[in-house]
């Protein structure tokens, strides 16, 4: 059975793409068939979210229409930019998106057979999403596990525990963490994951760096965890 995992960051713009785009070109590497899936992306420029995971996957059997399920021109969180100018929040909840997207997944999965599948939420925890819900649902229905991603940098300990918390009260255990450095390290950075590992007892399981090649012992810490 297709093992599925949700990368959730503690903000947008904190590295996921960049770190699920590693994690896949080292499971090409490897001869891993590992799949990148995008529920929902907005306001891209240049190339999107799913352009990058596509490229990095290396799947010739994958299309790009494969991996994601919504594509939206305002840069907006999707539920915002899917229902503009309306208000999110003023029409009842409605999970047909979510549904749509569920069997969008599991087409793709059927058609390409991989190992796993790392699903790459948007921005945040707390994100609107199509359907006038939030992402913590779609967590649910999509994955059975979750990893956090953050900034490597100064803040990054109070937004992973906040998100890790906000999961576990949820009942979505995280299996780990990683960190990303989106910029040059600054003092915090030496520490910051071994406080978050002992605050929260979650496994660290790696940092990217910045600006550099992507170590090989980012990918192995994650499939031990499943």
């Amino acid at each position: 059975m297709t093992k599925r995992v949700f990368v959730v960051g503690t903000d947008t713009d904190v590295g996921k793409t960049t770190l699920v785009c590693a994690l896949l070109e080292r499971a090409y590497a490897i001869g891993k068939r590992v799949m990148p899936y995008k529920p929902a992306q907005s306001g891209c420029v240049g190339a999107s979210d799913a352009q990058r995971l596509h490229a990095a996957a290396r799947l010739g059997d994958l299309a790009l229409e494969q991996i994601v399920a919504f594509d939206f021109p305002l840069p907006l969180a999707p539920g915002i930019a899917e229902c503009s100018p309306h208000s999110f929040g003023e029409r009842p909840e409605d999970d047909t998106a979510l549904a749509y997207c569920r069997d969008h997944l599991e087409r793709g999965i059927e058609t390409v057979r991989p190992e796993l599948v790392l699903v790459e939420g948007a921005g945040g925890l707390w994100v609107p999403m199509p359907g006038g819900t939030w992402q913590p649902r779609w967590i649910a229905a999509l994955a059975s596990h979750v990893v956090v991603v953050g900034r490597a940098g100064l803040g990054t300990i109070n937004h992973t525990l906040c998100t890790i918390d906000a999961l576990r009260r949820l009942d979505l255990e995280p299996i780990g963490f990683y960190l990303v450095e989106t910029t040059a390290p600054d003092a915090s950075s030496p520490s910051n994951a071994a406080v978050i590992s002992s605050a929260r007892d979650v496994p660290h399981l790696g940092t990217l760096p910045h600006a550099a090649a992507s170590p090989r012992c980012l990918l192995t810490p994650l499939l031990d965890r499943l």
